[in-house]
């Protein structure tokens, strides 16, 4: 349901935050954050499951077939097709004219195989199992099928549908007041490292 507002902004807030950490200095250190921007990316969009072995009984069954009306599977494909060309572009914005076309060539080939790597790796087929557990973990049979019920309904389906928007566009406001505050925050840490640098001169 939520899948797409993270990668639209799980990758931008991963990609901003390497890009202040003082890498990024030669081309070696451009592809390592672009690699980090991929992995982290992923880890953000699938992190956070539990290990677990499937039971093959009508309580795992009902929880799939809750996933499945949540369009669980769908998002995850969707997931990964968005995030591909959001992650090259971050990718390409990171290496500034730095390097010769032949190069950026060679470094989207291996992205792209780390891609495909991690969409074959993390499809719904090897880690619905994870899910499943999850929410076992959270509902009850009962609920679940209470769950399966409100679903069904029409305005289950929207919530579904509306979800990823809702979720979004209260992203948005929230980073709107947080870029809001990071004048602040600048002078606030200007104001530590100065003291800091007193400390030193003592």
């Amino acid at each position: 349901m939520f899948w797409k507002f993270r990668v639209k902004y799980g990758t931008i807030t991963l990609f901003l935050f390497l890009k202040t950490k003082g890498e990024g200095d030669n081309l070696m250190d451009k592809a390592k954050i672009g690699a980090k921007v991929i992995i982290i990316g992923l880890i953000f969009l699938v992190g956070g499951l539990v290990n677990a072995n499937p039971n093959a009984d009508s309580y795992y069954e009902s929880v799939e077939e809750l996933l499945l009306l949540m369009k669980v599977d769908e998002n995850l494909a969707y997931t990964f097709a968005q995030l591909r060309p959001i992650l090259l572009e971050q990718f390409q914005a990171m290496m500034d004219g730095d390097v010769t076309p032949e190069q950026v060539q060679i470094m989207e080939k291996y992205m792209g195989e780390m891609l495909d790597m991690m969409e074959e790796e993390m499809s719904w087929e090897k880690i619905k199992d994870d899910f499943i557990h999850v929410y076992m973990s959270v509902y009850t049979e009962e609920e679940i099928q209470e769950l399966i019920k409100f679903y069904q309904t029409p305005v289950g389906q929207k919530t579904i549908e509306q979800t990823p928007i809702l979720m979004e566009q209260s992203m948005e406001i929230s980073q709107k007041y947080l870029f809001a505050t990071l004048p602040k925050l600048q002078s606030i840490a200007e104001k530590m490292e100065a003291e800091l640098k007193a400390t030193d001169n003592e």
